[in-house]
């Protein structure tokens, strides 16, 4: 089965505790928009098998054989480091830290071939740059996501465990009490990334002055020359030093990572990119409120569409028809108090504030969708997880999160999870977790995914783990159904067995 670290992608919250809900209108029908339906499916391309070996290449090749009958019609491939480097016609990836091969080409070629195989079969193959260690910086999720509000969240038993109970007791020595991955995953620094702010790049620049133009004036923008990746940084509130994850490589060839995510999927031939953002910590650290809350997170807003713009630029200039999505966080359009630990609010503010980056992904030619993570939820209600009272199980938070989208006028899709859910944490509290069985995945088809215009899921070869969970065939012939009901929705997606 999956690990710890190949699944997860959550929400994952360290404090995932909000105040009760204004009463919510649901709308009946979906937000119109000029995106065209699909079901898709994520692919890790760089998971390991028990033996040992990578078998996200066979997998993909295996989906490309069977590409005219699969039961989805858009495949993400996933990770793409988030300071990668890649110059347009080198056509390696030995600097996308997607880890599906260390020789010669590193993977370019067979990855190639089987995007057109699949492209040439109506089904649609997206980039995926972030997922949850290529956003994760462990001393600072430790220090101020999972230990930064109290003993009593949901996370703190890491800091029990690995750091004796205090924050202190987690070091570089135990990758800061482990709060990105457990120890079974074997990780080490430089298995973690953060979305870098390359200001050497002129599109960046210009990314900056359009998140300018717009901001409050009460929060000024402050952008944050100090962190860059694979040098150390200093806490000036704690006096430690520690090693900013990630590679410097693309400030040493001068490049910018969201330019040449663009020029990649050029050369792949790929229809699109992914931003899958999930830097928690940075809302934690940079946040702004009384100590003890509410809190607002204007800053991590200006980074998200500084990205999001700086990809837009490089997609108008460089590959007008690419399409870009983004995988959005369960409550990132909920407008309500802001009480730390997740990245609650985001999508809903980059809406307010800077409409024309998440339209851009929504609405038009160039959309790829606006995907909700609506799994790894909890309904523990020591740390008020339910979103309202009474709104509990997985199928009313899928309904209750999605129908914060639609209140902020974001065109958004469901997401759903197979298998063991990432968070809470399998092995310290499965009780309060919520898979997508056969029942939910019934009702959330039935009362959820008819008001939106696509579904997608993480992940498509993980298993189901339980008989009374639906695999990822099930899932994808559902959402089919659903949202495109044609030939391909009795499809199958192909079995791989590592060798």
């Amino acid at each position: 089965g999956g690990t710890y670290r190949t699944w997860r992608r959550g929400p994952k919250t360290a404090m995932h505790r909000f105040t009760c809900a204004a009463a919510l209108v649901l709308l009946a029908g979906a937000l119109v928009g000029a995106q065209k339906p699909f079901v898709g499916g994520y692919v890790l391309l760089s998971k390991v098998s028990r033996n040992g070996e990578i078998v996200g290449l066979p997998e993909l090749q295996a989906l490309a054989d069977q590409a005219s009958t699969l039961p989805v019609t858009r495949i993400w491939l996933s990770f793409f480091a988030p300071t990668l480097v890649y110059e347009p016609g080198s056509f390696t990836l030995e600097y996308a830290r997607l880890n599906v091969s260390n020789t010669g080409d590193y993977g370019f070629a067979d990855i190639r071939s089987a995007i057109l195989k699949l492209q040439a079969s109506g089904v649609e193959v997206f980039l995926s740059m972030g997922g949850w260690n290529y956003n994760c910086f462990p001393y600072m999720y430790a220090r101020y996501s999972v230990g930064g509000y109290g003993t009593d969240t949901p996370n703190y038993w890491k800091i029990q465990q690995y750091g004796g109970g205090s924050l202190d007791g987690c070091t570089d020595k135990n990758q800061y009490c482990y709060v990105c991955e457990p120890p079974s995953e074997n990780t080490s620094v430089v298995d973690f990334q953060i979305f870098p702010e390359p200001f050497h790049s002129d599109t960046w620049k210009q990314a900056m002055a359009y998140v300018a133009a717009n901001a409050s004036s009460t929060y000024p923008p402050a952008w944050n020359t100090d962190l860059v990746p694979g040098n150390l940084w200093t806490d000036n509130r704690t006096g430690i030093q520690t090693l900013v994850p990630g590679s410097p490589y693309y400030i040493e060839k001068g490049r910018d990572p969201y330019a040449d995510l663009v020029y990649l999927a050029k050369d792949l031939g790929a229809a699109g990119i992914d931003i899958d953002y999930e830097e928690m910590w940075h809302a934690d650290y940079f946040k702004y409120g009384p100590a003890g809350g509410p809190w607002v997170l204007p800053q991590t807003v200006y980074k998200y569409a500084a990205i999001v713009y700086d990809v837009m630029l490089n997609v108008k200039a460089i590959y007008p028809t690419l399409k870009v999505s983004t995988a959005a966080g369960a409550a990132g359009a909920w407008s309500t108090n802001w009480w730390g630990g997740n990245l609650k609010g985001l999508w809903f503010f980059a809406k307010q504030w800077y409409s024309e980056t998440i339209d851009f992904m929504s609405t038009g030619a160039n959309a790829g969708g606006i995907n909700v993570m609506t799994y790894d939820l909890s309904d523990n209600p020591e740390f008020h997880e339910c979103p309202s009272d009474g709104v509990c199980a997985l199928d009313q938070q899928v309904q209750f999160y999605m129908a914060t989208y639609a209140n902020a006028s974001i065109p958004a899709n469901v997401g759903y999870e197979i298998g063991v859910p990432a968070y809470p944490a399998p092995d310290h509290d499965p009780s309060h977790q919520l898979p997508l069985t056969h029942d939910m995945l019934k009702s959330i088809s039935l009362n959820v995914q008819p008001s939106y215009t696509s579904g997608f899921f993480w992940e498509l070869f993980k298993p189901a783990n339980s008989s009374g969970n639906a695999d990822p065939t099930q899932v994808a012939q559902t959402i089919c159904t659903i949202v495109l009901n044609n030939n391909r929705c009795s499809g199958t997606i192909p079995n791989v067995t590592a060798h």
